[in-house]
């Protein structure tokens, strides 16, 4: 399984489960669910999202790749680390690269 795939994620809009696309725009419920035993779940509920994405990086100088899921969300945005779990909050604008 590629690193991406760790985790599946899903959102709540209006009581129906979203699993694609991008626009969490009305959602109540983002979440993060681990395929892989040792990683943690995580959900973000209470605050106004905006939209989700993923991105993939590979350390030139490690060759280590990594894949950070990010929820944009009013004000902040919450980044976690696929191989990991770790989880990283950051100003809105502010753009993660490890």
């Amino acid at each position: 399984m590629k690193i991406a795939g760790n985790y599946a994620w899903e959102a709540e809009k209006d009581g129906e489960i979203i699993t694609v696309g991008g626009d969490l725009t009305g959602c109540s419920k983002f979440s993060l669910i681990p395929r892989q035993s040792n990683l943690p779940e995580h959900s973000i509920s209470g605050v106004a999202m905006k939209r989700r994405f993923g991105r993939g990086i590979t350390r030139v100088t490690k060759g280590a790749q990594e894949y950070l899921h990010c929820v944009v969300c009013e004000g902040f945005r919450v980044y976690a680390k696929s191989t990991t779990g770790e989880v990283f909050v950051t100003p809105e604008d502010c753009e993660l690269y490890l």
